[in-house]
Protein backbone atom coordinates (compact mmCIF):
# COMPACT_ATOMS: atom_id res chain seq x y z
CA UNK A 1 0.00 0.00 0.00
CA UNK A 2 1.63 3.33 -0.94
CA UNK A 3 0.83 6.46 1.22
CA UNK A 4 0.83 9.86 0.32
CA UNK A 5 3.76 11.55 0.87
CA UNK A 6 2.75 14.61 3.46
CA UNK A 7 1.41 10.81 5.50
CA UNK A 8 5.11 10.04 5.80
CA UNK A 9 6.54 13.19 5.89
CA UNK A 10 6.56 13.69 9.38
CA UNK A 11 6.94 10.20 10.34
CA UNK A 12 9.58 10.79 12.82
CA UNK A 13 7.96 13.52 15.12
CA UNK A 14 5.17 11.32 15.47
CA UNK A 15 6.92 8.30 16.03
CA UNK A 16 8.57 9.88 18.67
CA UNK A 17 5.50 11.60 20.12
CA UNK A 18 3.44 8.13 20.37
CA UNK A 19 6.62 6.43 22.16
CA UNK A 20 8.01 9.09 24.30
CA UNK A 21 5.47 10.69 26.16
CA UNK A 22 5.88 9.00 30.27
CA UNK A 23 9.04 8.09 29.78
CA UNK A 24 10.53 7.10 32.72
CA UNK A 25 14.31 7.14 32.24
CA UNK A 26 17.24 8.07 29.42
CA UNK A 27 17.19 4.70 28.24
CA UNK A 28 14.31 4.72 27.08
CA UNK A 29 13.99 7.37 25.65
CA UNK A 30 17.27 6.42 23.39
CA UNK A 31 15.82 3.39 22.65
CA UNK A 32 12.43 5.12 21.07
CA UNK A 33 15.18 7.45 19.13
CA UNK A 34 16.80 4.14 18.11
CA UNK A 35 13.36 2.66 17.23
CA UNK A 36 12.25 6.13 15.51
CA UNK A 37 15.32 6.17 13.61
CA UNK A 38 15.34 2.83 12.21
CA UNK A 39 11.69 3.39 10.59
CA UNK A 40 12.13 7.17 9.36
CA UNK A 41 16.05 7.08 8.34
CA UNK A 42 15.86 11.20 7.50
CA UNK A 43 15.44 11.99 11.72
CA UNK A 44 14.01 15.89 12.08
CA UNK A 45 15.44 16.88 8.66
CA UNK A 46 12.58 14.58 6.99
CA UNK A 47 10.16 16.37 8.85
CA UNK A 48 8.98 19.72 7.12
CA UNK A 49 8.87 22.53 9.20
CA UNK A 50 4.96 22.87 10.22
CA UNK A 51 3.71 19.73 8.69
CA UNK A 52 1.37 19.13 11.81
CA UNK A 53 -0.25 22.22 11.92
CA UNK A 54 -4.22 22.15 10.50
CA UNK A 55 -7.54 22.68 11.61
CA UNK A 56 -7.98 20.25 14.54
CA UNK A 57 -3.90 20.34 15.44
CA UNK A 58 -2.13 22.00 18.28
CA UNK A 59 -1.89 25.72 17.55
CA UNK A 60 1.86 25.30 18.80
CA UNK A 61 4.73 23.88 19.78
CA UNK A 62 4.77 25.22 22.83
CA UNK A 63 0.45 23.99 23.52
CA UNK A 64 2.00 20.16 22.25
CA UNK A 65 5.26 20.22 24.70
CA UNK A 66 2.62 21.25 27.07
CA UNK A 67 0.11 18.49 26.84
CA UNK A 68 2.66 15.65 25.44
CA UNK A 69 5.50 16.43 28.08
CA UNK A 70 3.29 15.63 30.96
CA UNK A 71 4.18 13.10 33.28
CA UNK A 72 7.44 12.36 31.17
CA UNK A 73 10.40 11.83 33.96
CA UNK A 74 13.41 11.47 31.42
CA UNK A 75 14.78 14.87 30.68
CA UNK A 76 15.98 13.27 27.25
CA UNK A 77 12.73 12.57 26.15
CA UNK A 78 11.18 15.86 27.47
CA UNK A 79 13.42 17.63 25.63
CA UNK A 80 12.73 15.28 22.06
CA UNK A 81 9.51 15.59 22.39
CA UNK A 82 9.74 19.62 22.25
CA UNK A 83 11.91 19.38 19.89
CA UNK A 84 9.66 17.16 17.67
CA UNK A 85 6.56 19.45 18.98
CA UNK A 86 8.10 22.69 17.48
CA UNK A 87 8.69 20.58 13.64
CA UNK A 88 5.16 19.63 13.79
CA UNK A 89 3.17 22.39 14.96
CA UNK A 90 5.56 25.74 15.08
CA UNK A 91 5.07 28.00 11.81
CA UNK A 92 7.78 28.12 9.46
CA UNK A 93 9.72 31.01 9.45
CA UNK A 94 9.53 33.35 6.83
CA UNK A 95 12.44 34.53 4.95
CA UNK A 96 14.07 38.49 4.37
CA UNK A 97 13.02 37.86 0.69
CA UNK A 98 9.53 36.87 1.37
CA UNK A 99 9.21 39.97 4.22
CA UNK A 100 10.60 42.18 1.43
CA UNK A 101 8.41 40.98 -1.12
CA UNK A 102 5.31 41.42 0.65
CA UNK A 103 6.36 44.90 1.51
CA UNK A 104 6.85 45.55 -1.82
CA UNK A 105 3.87 44.19 -2.53
CA UNK A 106 2.24 46.65 -0.01
CA UNK A 107 3.66 49.79 -1.34
CA UNK A 108 2.58 49.23 -4.74
CA UNK A 109 -1.39 49.24 -3.76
Amino acid sequence: MLLPATADAAGFAHCLLSRLPGADNDAMARAALHLCLQSNPGGFLSVEQGAGRGLFSFKSGAECTIEKAKGTRSNQAAHLIASACRKLYDEPARSEVEDFLDAAEARRK
